[in-house]
């Protein structure tokens, strides 16, 4: 029969863990940084929390599981070297989310290495909620953002329509007449989606028995964050047309939003409540940790230094990976003519809060005209001479989305640059009110053209590694649309830009 933990010592039976997890830790502290400035932006702030809530769930099993025998199994060699391979793959392509979804790899690996992985599946459900300290992506938060912003105005416009009040609904943007009502992505409902799916888990783990109720529970959360939010947006109509336009901004415009998500809170227990009553409830059979035995304390002494010297030795190398890059030769910027193709242009430059958030190394930003034409270009080619994360080229779509535009259509489009070479541009049609643009942009890097994000990840994580190279930039190309203007001449402008005079001048600034 093994000894109870309290017949053993307590150093040489902790010590292993502790020392793998300060080793982890240390190792990517970084990183670590890096996701507590993630989890202080307004979108994120719930993740503060989970740590508290999964020690608590772990807390709340301490008579069914024997979290003091370690059995230091194998099993957790394999998720642990993944996780690091997902760590080193999100640094080399520039991929956050990749960083984050490796440190939850890690401490999940060390509790399949400590319980094995049949015990470990007992803790199946605090791991799932300690998954959520992973911000959702940058990129798919302004897509569900504009998703949600668009079906909370109109389901608002609706409600204000049914009570009398006359309203025209363009894109985002709700004019009541005596004013104007911008729908920005904090009334999306996104800004508390991701702690509403939460929210249902907690509550579906806690008063909800049976699987159909939890997930009809979670199936709730999208919905109810679209209603509630246009009852938000319906409320802040109705203080604008009553005279009190100043309750929708600041500090008021903030307690609507914590008030809106207590409210949906309170409906999504109340929904779990009902759900108690529907049908047969059957109370789970209890499942308790059998235990295991005990590895021996050499056993525990090469796995402690095997995990040490992943850990360890994998985040020195990400902390030095930079200097280990080529970076080429190159002329700088400030020598890019502000005449092409007959546009005359004149240099713009960028904010220091903008410079923080863009990372380039080097930049051009300028605004072009033409004489006889109402059309504006608009170009920016930050240029980066390595790339990882916070040191990155981004799609623009989601600054572009932020900036309070409709996207209309996205698409790409064939640009003869040479005779027998044609490159592909993406190619976004843009409104916001009266105003409409079309915004170009690709990814030049290494020699290659690419549009797609995703692809342009690969490609920097395969030439890191191949080249030791991640250099490159980001060129786009928006121009202005006129009322009454024909998109498709428009659309030829503006290619007409790229390929008879912004082309040529690349290569002298990127290199191949």
């Amino acid at each position: 029969m093994a000894k109870s933990i309290s017949d053993k010592n307590y150093f040489f039976l902790l010590f292993p863990p502790l020392a793998i997890l300060a080793t982890l830790i240390i190792g990517y502290w970084p990183i670590l940084e890096k996701l507590l400035v993630q989890w202080s932006k307004d979108d994120n702030s719930y993740c503060f929390l989970l740590l508290p809530v999964f020690f608590y769930l772990c807390w709340e099993k301490k008579d069914d599981f024997r979290f003091g025998e370690f059995c230091w199994s194998g099993w957790g060699i394999v998720p642990a070297l993944l996780s690091v391979l997902i760590i080193i793959a999100g640094e080399m392509g520039s991929v956050e989310t990749l960083l984050y979804l490796g440190i939850w790899g890690c401490v999940t690996s060390l509790i399949i290495t400590l319980y094995g992985l049949r015990r470990s599946l007992l803790l199946f459900f605090p791991l799932l909620i300690l998954l959520f300290i992973v911000p959702m992506p940058p990129y798919i938060n302004q897509v569900l953002t504009f998703k949600m912003k668009m079906a909370a105005s109109s389901l608002s416009v609706e409600m204000m329509r049914w009570v009398g009040i006359s309203v025209l609904q363009t894109g985002n943007i709700l004019d009541l007449g005596v004013s104007k009502m911008q729908v920005v992505d904090a009334c999306s409902g996104l800004r508390y989606i991701v702690s509403m799916i939460l929210l249902a888990l907690l509550i579906g783990h806690f008063y909800v028995v049976g699987l159909w109720r939890k997930i009809f529970l979670l199936l709730l959360v999208y919905p109810l964050s679209i209603f509630s939010n246009a009852v938000r947006i319906f409320i802040g109509g109705l203080l604008t047309i009553n005279g009190f336009p100043q309750f929708n901004e600041g500090a008021y415009h903030d307690a609507q939003g914590m008030v809106a998500f207590l409210v949906a809170g309170v409906v999504l227990f109340c929904c779990g409540r009902l759900l108690q009553k529907v049908g047969k409830v059957r109370e789970p059979e209890k499942i308790r940790d059998k235990g295991c035995r005990p590895a021996s304390m050499s056993s525990a002494m090469l796995f402690t230094l095997f995990y040490i010297a992943l850990f360890g030795g994998s985040g020195w190398a990400l902390q030095n990976m930079a200097g280990a890059l080529i970076i080429p030769e190159r002329t700088k910027f400030d020598s890019f003519p502000m005449e092409i193709a007959g546009w005359q242009g004149s240099r713009n430059y960028l904010s220091q809060e903008i410079l923080d958030s863009l990372w380039a190394d080097d930049y051009v930003n300028a605004t072009f005209s033409k004489a006889g034409l109402p059309n504006t270009i608009y170009l920016l080619v930050p240029y980066y001479e390595y790339q990882g994360t916070r040191h990155t080229a981004h799609a623009p779509q989601s600054c572009l989305l932020g900036g309070g535009f409709e996207l209309v259509q996205t698409s790409t489009r064939k640009v003869a640059v040479s005779p027998g070479k044609d490159i592909e541009i993406a190619m976004l049609h843009l409104q916001k009110g009266d105003m409409r643009m079309l915004a170009s942009y690709f990814f030049y890097e290494r020699g290659r053209v690419i549009t797609s994000p995703w692809e342009n990840k690969l490609y920097l994580m395969w030439d890191a590694f191949r080249l030791r190279r991640t250099d490159g930039a980001l060129v786009r190309v928006e121009m202005t649309v006129p009322p009454g203007q024909n998109v498709t001449q428009a659309e030829k402008m503006l290619t007409d830009f790229i390929a008879g005079g912004l082309w040529p001048l690349l290569p002298a600034y990127i290199p191949n």
